[in-house]
């Protein structure tokens, strides 16, 4: 059946939660790659058989060469053939167009939610997703730095903007003295404090800090 490879290929990744990936298939991929090969090849060789025979069939009855070259002629069921195969392969297209994209989105979407890719999620991608990652990756950094073109935020650390610039952390282990906007904070295990919410996502993704809960003011 025309186009269920390609379908089967999309239901594996909307199939997972999408925090997650399943390994690239680039068994199937290329398989419907191939699919689509055979059907343009089968489109063009019903397209010339036809218009040749329309061709021959002028020229017996007299026709003009130049007119009888010119444009095509088929039957209704070469039509309909043509047709049929046109649309597979359109099918086909939008549907890998589609494994690929949900599949970036999905990459892009744990660079902003996880700052590095989970080696789970890491182990099933492509050579060339990986390489998709660290380039969106230095993209966002460069975009988030001071200077230069950066608006200097880290544009990362909450979706949504907090209605306080201020959040309270408590310290999950004894980690150093770290200079935020607000001052010089000591980060000693079972401490808390109130520090600027965008300053703090960094150590709260790498288990340093976490979230309280409320905002307030320092």
């Amino acid at each position: 059946m025309f186009g269920k490879q390609a379908y089967e290929l999309l239901q594996e990744v909307a199939s997972v939660p999408a925090d997650n990936l399943p390994p690239f298939n680039e068994e199937a991929f290329r398989s419907v790659i191939d699919e689509v090969h055979m059907q343009h090849e089968r489109l063009t060789t019903v397209y010339n058989e036809s218009r040749e025979r329309h061709r021959q069939r002028q020229e017996e009855e007299g026709g003009d060469p130049e007119e009888a070259a010119a444009g095509w002629q088929g039957t209704e069921a070469e039509a309909t053939e043509l047709m049929v195969y046109h649309s597979a392969i359109l099918r086909n297209k939008r549907l890998l167009f589609t494994y690929v994209k949900e599949r970036a989105e999905r990459i892009q979407e744990l660079r902003w939610t996880h700052r590095t890719l989970p080696e789970h999620v890491k182990a099933n991608l492509s050579p060339l997703e990986q390489q998709y990652f660290r380039q969106y990756d230095r993209l966002l950094n460069k975009y988030c730095r001071s200077g230069g073109q950066g608006v200097g935020l880290d544009l990362t650390a909450d979706p949504t903007p907090p209605d306080d610039p201020y959040v309270q952390v408590r310290v999950l282990r004894d980690y150093a003295d770290v200079v935020f906007s607000s001052g010089k904070v000591s980060l000693r295990r079972g401490k808390s404090h109130w520090l600027p919410s965008d300053e703090v996502h960094p150590l709260v993704m790498d288990g340093v800090l976490e979230l309280v809960g409320g905002t307030g003011g320092s």
